[in-house]
């Protein structure tokens, strides 16, 4: 079968928690031809290098001001002409690779009418702070994502679902499906060589923000951390700085080994972020993106559970919430993780028997 897996350029979370899927339909035996742009798209390239990765026009969207309203108003219309170009594209791409399905990261615009379609999305809600602006933007969404078939949603079946009311609307007609929790991570919680690791992603220009104040925090701080800066098109070396050994890039494996490294964690509140940390049982300190209400609600509500320490940007002092660690319990801590069979997901898709699909790899 040949797929169509486009993927969201907005930090790294969405090609994060796309690899697992992709790399599963390829060791199916499925054709994968991916899309993205930006880091997300230098990000698919270095994890999947034997595979066809094609660039889609990047939505451009920056957190230029902490106020989410004016960043949508400002951003919003080249957006909407990003959606419009990529459809387009999407259209040449399926006559030209004999598409026969489309697995969609929150590319609203990579649909097809003649070929089966699914969204990824975990926000079928819109928090902006601006409750106006949100019921347009739900509105819009909704359209959006009734294009497609069907919606799978990268989270636990509720009520043990760490998205809450993200992903709590009604989608009906269109099915919705939870995948259960998806992360790459395959290592556990232990202490070791470093006493934190910062993992650091999300747009510009508060992800340096972000990596500014944590390397001047964490540098004056006892003890050896780590940092991660999330820079996949980076060719910088690793450098060791006093106390910190900072990392311009890790593959998952790689950065699988270096949180086998260490117990505690501090990231952005970014939703695949807390997927991996629900799978690997590191505390977390959370410092939600400025202007990003959705990380905003998903810390805040994780803080209220007693699974994280919640701290904003421009109160952001990690020596107390080391301390607070002492009485918070691991993200998803007490809830049974469960998994989706994505081959499984993608037959119930497209309406093809294994039988049929066995028979065709096997010719």
């Amino acid at each position: 079968m040949n797929i169509f897996f486009p993927v969201l350029n907005w930090g790294l979370g969405h090609a994060s928690r796309s690899l697992p899927l992709i790399k599963s339909y390829l060791q199916f035996n499925h054709t994968v031809i991916c899309a993205s742009d930006g880091e997300a798209l230098a990000m698919l390239r270095r994890e999947l290098p034997d595979q066809t990765v094609l660039e889609l026009p990047g939505y451009n969207i920056k957190y230029d001001y902490t106020y989410m309203p004016i960043n949508m108003l400002r951003y919003g219309p080249g957006m909407l002409r990003t959606i419009k170009a990529e459809h387009e594209l999407t259209k040449a791409i399926v006559a030209r690779h004999q598409i026969d399905c489309i697995i969609s990261d929150n590319r609203y615009g990579c649909y097809h009418s003649d070929v089966p379609s699914a969204l990824i999305t975990h926000q079928l809600q819109v928090f902006t702070g601006q409750k106006i602006m949100d019921v347009y933007i739900r509105r819009q969404i909704r359209s959006w994502f009734k294009k497609f078939n069907e919606l799978w949603i990268p989270d636990q079946t509720p009520p043990e679902n760490i998205t809450g009311d993200l992903s709590g609307l009604d989608t009906a007609p269109i099915p919705k499906h939870y995948l259960g929790i998806i992360s790459e991570l395959d290592c556990t919680s232990l202490k070791g060589k470093f006493k934190g690791v910062a993992i650091l992603s999300g747009p510009e220009p508060q992800r340096t923000n972000f990596e500014e104040l944590v390397i001047s925090q964490l540098s004056g701080l006892p003890g050896d951390f780590a940092i991660v800066r999330g820079r996949p098109g980076s060719d910088d070396p690793i450098k060791k700085e006093g106390n910190l050994t900072i990392f311009p890039y890790l593959n998952r494996a790689a950065l699988s080994n270096l949180l086998a490294q260490t117990n505690l964690v501090i990231a952005r509140s970014g939703y695949t972020t807390l997927m991996d940390l629900a799978n690997t049982g590191h505390k977390a300190i959370l410092c939600p993106t400025p202007g990003q209400y959705e990380q905003i609600y998903l810390a805040d509500r994780l803080s209220r559970y007693k699974q994280c320490v919640y701290q904003r940007q421009e109160n952001l002092d990690l020596e107390i919430a080391f301390q607070a660690l002492e009485n918070v319990n691991p993200i998803g801590f007490g809830t049974r993780p469960e998994a989706e069979n994505f081959e499984e997901r993608l037959l119930q898709l497209t309406h093809i028997k294994k039988k049929t699909i066995a028979v065709a790899v096997e010719n």
